[in-house]
């Protein structure tokens, strides 16, 4: 029980930092994510809407009080990242840049897991 423990926590902590990355990086405006969001058609602030957003999910998902706030931090990021791999995809854009969405996602759902069995 102490391992899953260990297991769920690292899991979870490696995926809130590499979500919270990623919002600093959409808050800055990063060039390579201007160009990315230009080149698929969304407008610039969305950057700011969803730096915002991963901020507050990565927050939710370490916060040890509550569950359910917990949960709904997940369903956001599974919902952010589906969307950010399709919408690599159905613009046009080389699969490749849809694979850091599709590998955080799979780290999302082993840390779903996880929090289910402990």
């Amino acid at each position: 029980m102490k391992k899953l423990n260990i297991t769920f926590y690292f899991v979870s902590i490696l995926f809130a930092l590499a979500m919270a990355a990623s919002g600093v990086a959409k808050l800055t405006e990063q060039e390579a994510l201007v160009q990315s969001t230009q080149e698929m058609g969304y407008p610039l602030y969305l950057l700011t809407i969803l730096g915002a957003a991963y901020l507050i999910g990565a927050g939710a998902i370490l916060q040890p009080k509550y569950e359910t706030l917990r949960q709904w931090g997940y369903a956001g990021f599974t919902i952010a990242l589906i969307g950010a791999a399709a919408s690599h995809i159905l613009a046009g854009q080389a699969f490749g840049t849809a694979v850091p969405a599709l590998v955080l996602l799979l780290l999302l759902a082993t840390a779903v897991v996880l929090n289910h069995k402990r």
